[in-house]
């Protein structure tokens, strides 16, 4: 009985030897695909149809039940992988083409040092300067802000300060970048403390966790709007990111807050709650609040302070809340009259 577990056992380990080996030569075949698609100016990089209806195809070719339904999860994630693989192997080879530029860095907590690490990785031509109001730094808050791109990396309840004290040290070269999850208030903040100068206002939508700090960017979104900057230092800006795969967005500031509101906020405001009741794990759990308590804990990672800046500087995100406790108590409401009548049998 031993000798044929173990025969079962080494029969299964080829099997998985065997589809690594599958997988290895998918990735090498995707990439010459890619390589043929792009000497061909007419050619989508990807084929959604032909990705939808290959899974359709594959499906089809087997009778086991439990691998028809995940199907398309497997080959969402080898498609995925092939995308990832091409934008790997080609973001240093064309960051290579980037202009060697000085970059500032004003703040050094996790999405300041994130973003230095991005840089050092990915960017390797520039030439960085960092400053941190309160940890020791490699360079003067002068010295930082006389580059070409000055990013803020600070709480946004701190960022027109940081904005004042950074403004008499900058060059007319000097391009500042914002980073906050709020944009009206960023927008509104730097036109009024760097009249006349270079800016460019931005929201990651990631950071150091979603990135593995800086490493891997892919399928990540970025929101940008070009508030003054030189097209040509906005279009340097972008192709950085593209180039990491990272999906660029641009939308006006009341755009992104409106759909703050009702997304980054809310994810964090409904988490927060689940913080408070002391949400925890049961054996009973279904797939659903699994989902939901790993949303909780992805949000209440962030400081309470990110939290606070980013429910109180978004003009929309009161808005959200009166809705959330008005539907709440609604809910209550309806749950105090009893069963509908149309649910008596």
């Amino acid at each position: 009985m031993e000798r044929n577990l173990e025969k079962v056992r080494k029969e299964i380990d080829r099997c998985d030897r065997e589809l690594v080996r599958l997988l290895e030569k998918r990735l090498l075949m995707a990439e010459e695909v890619a390589r043929i698609k792009e000497t061909q100016s007419n050619v989508s990089l990807t084929d959604p149809k032909r990705e939808s209806d290959m899974i359709q195809r594959l499906i089809a070719s087997t009778s086991h039940q439990v691998l028809q339904s995940e199907i398309p999860r497997i080959f969402s994630i080898c498609m995925d992988m092939s995308k990832r693989v091409r934008v790997i192997k080609h973001q240093r080879e064309k960051n290579r083409y980037l202009p060697s530029l000085e970059i500032g860095i004003i703040g050094l907590g996790n999405f300041g040092e994130m973003l230095a690490e991005t840089f050092r990785l990915h960017w390797p031509q520039s030439r960085l300067y960092l400053y941190d109001p309160i940890k020791e730094s490699s360079h003067t808050l002068e010295e930082t802000c006389k580059t070409d791109l000055l990013f803020c990396c600070v709480p946004i309840s701190a960022f027109e300060s940081c904005l004042q004290q950074a403004a008499p040290h900058l060059e007319d070269r000097t391009t500042v970048i914002d980073v906050c999850t709020v944009k009206v208030y960023a927008v509104q903040t730097m036109e009024r403390v760097l009249k006349g100068r270079r800016m460019i206002a931005s929201h990651p939508m990631f950071g150091p966790q979603s990135t593995k700090m800086g490493t891997d960017f892919f399928g990540l979104n970025l929101v940008a709007h070009n508030l003054s900057a030189p097209a040509f230092i906005y279009d340097v800006f972008l192709q950085l990111w593209n180039n990491l795969g990272v999906q660029i967005i641009e939308l006006s500031p009341e755009e992104h807050d409106t759909f703050a509101a009702y997304s980054i906020n809310y994810n964090h405001f409904v988490g927060r709650i689940g913080e408070c009741i002391g949400l925890q794990t049961t054996p009973i759990d279904t797939r659903g609040f699994k989902v939901i308590y790993d949303a909780m804990h992805y949000v209440t990672n962030d400081t309470w302070q990110l939290f606070r800046d980013m429910q109180t500087y978004n003009p929309f995100a009161r808005e959200m809340r009166e809705k959330v406790r008005s539907a709440i108590a609604s809910i209550e409401k309806k749950l105090g009259k009893g069963p509908s009548p149309t649910c008596i049998q």
